[in-house]
């Protein structure tokens, strides 16, 4: 069976995406978010969100708010909230055309950044039912627009530890003691020989670092790599932000 999902844009990949399969199939809508990413304050504390169905189908979503906090194993947790004020929560868009989606804020924060995840949920078509009886099967799509509200000063400290090589394991972390988020595109791992050629590259999905968080990141070297390695560099790279930490790879670390 052929694919047919196709991504509206680099942008919604790099966001990731949750997928929902509802029947035996493989199918997907065809709709595009923009912005994918919302920062409000107290002086801009309304904005909105365009979503354009490029489907041949209506298309039917849903919306939901949640708190976005990160903890301390760096893991994103959610939780209702009514910090947000966003309206429709549900919505039916015409093939071809658009809607929008409004979203504000309650309140300002004063010291802390508040971070929050806008979810539109594409809902199953009519007919679910007798769809799921035959062959096909449609995947529905569920996308986290994050939403950042600063406090009245914003101060970001973003931060990488030394990485740790050792039984062949190299451990470190990527911590932020500011009090508004950080984005990262790319988080990277890269084991050097001792004529500085890269052996080994490994890229990990972490891309937000909320406030007053620390992310623990480890990986294994493999043994082939790790007995050739002369160093390890680590790297958080991202607009306004190249943070790196290198360490030479000592006799026995892979051991």
């Amino acid at each position: 069976m052929s694919e047919r999902i196709r991504m509206p844009s680099k942008t919604l990949r790099l966001l990731g995406l949750t997928l929902a399969a509802w029947a035996p199939a493989l199918a997907a809508a065809e709709f595009v978010i923009n912005p994918l990413r919302l920062s409000l304050d107290r002086s801009n504390r309304a904005t909105e969100v365009v979503i354009r169905n490029e489907d041949k189908v209506p298309l039917r979503m849903q919306v939901q708010a949640m708190s976005w906090r990160q903890d301390s194993a760096g893991n994103d947790q959610y939780e209702p909230s009514d910090g947000l004020i966003y309206f429709p929560r549900a919505l039916e868009i015409p093939a071809g055309e658009s809607r929008i989606v409004r979203v504000g804020i309650r309140a300002a924060p004063v010291a802390l950044e508040e971070a929050y995840r806008l979810f539109i949920e594409e809902l199953p078509p009519p007919g679910t039912e007798a769809a799921a009886a035959s062959a096909s099967v449609r995947v529905l799509i569920r996308v986290g627009v994050p939403v950042f509200v600063a406090p009245a000063h914003a101060e970001r400290k973003p931060a990488v530890t030394q990485p740790a090589v050792k039984s062949g394991q190299v451990r470190w972390s990527v911590s932020n003691a500011g009090n508004v988020h950080f984005a990262a595109d790319r988080v990277e791992l890269s084991a050097l020989a001792r004529d500085g050629t890269t052996l080994l590259t490994q890229q990990f999905k972490e891309r937000y670092f909320l406030a007053g968080t620390v992310k623990p990141l480890q990986s294994d070297l493999p043994p082939e790599v790790c007995v050739q390695a002369a160093a390890v560099e680590v790297s958080v790279v991202g607009e306004s932000l190249d943070l790196r930490r290198r360490v030479d790879v000592e006799p026995g670390a892979c051991r």
